[in-house]
This record gives structure tokens, sequence and C-alpha cells, in this order.
């Protein structure tokens, strides 16, 4: 909704597995006035894209699950006490997420779209590589305030 916000003139489509989070930002696009411009979609990372999501986008944006199975009992207790285990946890290594975004990202971009990809703090090269693997070019890593990586910024130019 922020980005909708700041692009008067865009449309969003929001895609998530649960159905609670769709619910919560249809209602947040309603008080806003942007449920107009903004549509939401009940689907996961496995889904078939092309069955679910009609069209090709100029911008996706996704916040996959990107934390490792290791790194789960050192999370902090707010962390974990208002976020749904599914939406933090990334699998073994932290990466089962993007093996599975990749492909579908590179099928809804349109040529020269953009895609911003949030990431741990020390997963950008194996995200990177990832992304290249489904020929999506990492052009950017942008830091978070604290000057950690923390979004990766992939053009579709292949």
């Amino acid at each position: 909704m922020a980005l909708l916000s700041e692009l008067p003139r865009a449309r969003g489509l929001g895609v998530d597995i649960s159905e609670a989070a769709l619910d919560v930002a249809g209602g947040n696009a309603e008080r806003l006035d942007m449920d107009g411009r903004a549509r939401f979609q009940r689907s996961d990372w496995d889904a078939n894209v092309d069955a679910v999501i009609s069209g090709r986008f100029d911008l996706a944006i996704a916040n996959p699950p990107y934390i490792a199975d290791s790194e789960f009992a050192g999370l902090e207790p707010e962390v974990t006490r208002f976020e749904p285990r599914l939406a933090l946890s990334g699998g073994t290594d932290g990466l089962d997420c993007y093996q599975t975004l990749a492909p579908g990202l590179r099928r809804l971009l349109k040529p020269d779209g953009h895609a911003f990809v949030e990431i741990g703090a020390t997963q950008a090269n194996a995200v990177s590589r990832i992304l290249r693997r489904h020929e999506l070019e990492t052009i950017c890593v942008h830091k978070d305030l604290s000057g950690l990586p923390r979004v990766i910024e992939a053009l579709n130019n292949f």
C-alpha cells in the first residue's frame, strides 16, 4: 500500500498464501481509499502463477520467508510472537522460497521489468545466483538502515 500511495497512477496485485493476511491487506486498501487500484489473490510460491495471475508486470516486490531453520531458535521473541512460522521460515538454508519464486518472477515480469526481493543479511550472493539461473540479473543490492544487505533489485533483461 505504501508503494501505491507513492505511485498514484499505478495499480497493484498482492499475493499471499494466508487468507488472513489478504483480509488485512484488503481492509487496509479500503481504509486508504486504494481498493480501486489494489487487488489481492491467494496463492503460494509453488502455484502455477500463470494459472493464478494473468498479465505481465513492470514491477514485482517480494518479501519471502528467508530465515534458515537453524536460526529460528535465536530469533527475538518480538519477531516470533507476531509472525507465523510460515511467514518466516525459508527452510534448511533459508533459500527454499527463492528457488520456487524465481521462475515465476521471470514469467510475470515484462521485458526490462524490475523485481525487488527482500533477503537475509548473508544471502545476497546465493539469491543472486538463483535469480540468474532463471534469467533475472541482479543490478543492485540495497542495504537496510543498519548497513546490511536487505533487498536485491533484479532486471528481466535476458
